[in-house]
């Protein structure tokens, strides 16, 4: 499996050590790019994972539009105010986390991926509240309220997979992200790499 994390603060590692703790038995992690957007800190960021499986690159570089176009799974774990890349690079059955900013002014993703994607969210009216990736690409005309699903009907027995992208926008506790990251993209039963 093929993971990027963009954020390279405490959560940003924490998700990328828990989702390869989480999937070891069954999609191992190969490699997990971190993506920081300022340039100075991707030295810093250095190896997250053992045995070389992580590596950091600067947002907006070649390396990380070629981790983007590769990944099955993307956490995007920052305080972004504007989407941190473009989403037309990413794969058509990308699994997206978006747990960073949860402000209704604020957002990770581009409204074109939200209006792409099947859009998870865990309660639909705090979502519409807080979740400024939804509510801006509702106001842009990308996403309809009518089109977010609940995370209890998704992962409900005899719920069908959605087809696709997905995104999951978090506006919980990261550790409850990551996990519900995980969970839907077994669910969905994501490709194996």
């Amino acid at each position: 499996m093929r993971v990027v994390v963009v954020g390279g603060g405490v959560q940003a590692r924490g998700h990328a050590e828990c989702l390869d703790a989480v999937l070891a038995g069954s999609r191992p992690v190969e490699r997990c790019d971190v993506l920081v957007r300022d340039p100075a800190r991707a030295g810093a960021v250095g190896s997250w994972l053992a045995g070389g499986r992580s590596r950091a690159a600067a947002l907006g570089s070649a390396q990380a539009r070629e981790a983007l176009a590769a990944a099955d799974v993307v956490v995007c774990a920052t305080s972004a105010g504007e989407p941190l890349f473009d989403s037309a690079v990413l794969r058509d059955d990308v699994v997206v986390a978006a747990v960073g900013s949860h402000q209704p002014d604020r957002r990770e993703l581009d409204a074109a991926l939200l209006g792409r994607a099947t859009v998870v969210v865990e309660d639909r009216a705090t979502a519409l509240r807080e979740a400024g990736d939804v509510v801006l690409a509702i106001a842009e005309g990308a996403l309809s309220s009518d089109d977010l699903v609940d995370l209890a009907a998704l992962l409900a027995e005899g719920a069908t997979p959605p087809e696709g992208a997905v995104v999951f926008k978090g506006t919980g506790m990261a550790w409850q992200d990551l996990v519900v990251a995980a969970a839907v993209h077994d669910r969905l039963g994501g490709p194996s790499r």
